[in-house]
């Protein structure tokens, strides 16, 4: 898991909910918000892969973070929300839930934690945020989609 003491503050966090659980992002990495468009599946795709939509004439892979968190895609849902990040080889859509909000957090804000276990696993966690009763995980985008040739 990677250092807290390489946050400098004040940063901002684009804060979404997959599931029942809240996550994080620093803002400069998230290019786009956007509205679900329609996905063009991919047959053998890499696990997780849902397929490809055009962004503004650009086809973009559909990454879809469900799968990657192990819970269940609701059936319909209307705040579902794609959030466009730059990833090792290229701009990648991240399925969400919903985006919530843009915070300011301060180094206090945030704690580095340890899970017990197979900790290769909660690679793309950088740490968790406490605001008010709830936590927040903060993610690194660059390890949350595995890349080409990774084992999914």
């Amino acid at each position: 898991m990677a250092e807290v003491a390489v946050l400098r503050p004040p940063r901002q966090l684009v804060l979404f909910r997959v599931g029942e659980t809240h996550y994080g992002l620093d803002i400069e990495s998230v290019d786009e918000i956007l509205p679900i468009l329609p996905v063009t599946a991919a047959p053998g795709a890499p696990g997780g892969v849902l397929g490809f939509a055009d962004v503004r004439k650009h086809v973009v892979p559909v990454f879809d973070l469900h799968w990657k968190f192990g819970v269940p895609v609701p059936e319909s849902n209307p705040e579902a929300r794609f959030i466009l990040v730059e990833s090792a080889e290229g701009p990648v859509a991240l399925l969400v839930d919903a985006v919530e909000e843009v915070v300011t957090v301060s180094r206090e804000d945030f704690q580095p934690v340890a899970a017990p276990g197979k900790t290769s696993e909660l690679a793309y966690l950088n740490g968790v945020l406490r605001r008010g009763d709830r936590l927040t995980l903060w993610v690194d985008h660059r390890r949350l989609v595995p890349e080409t040739g990774a084992a999914a």
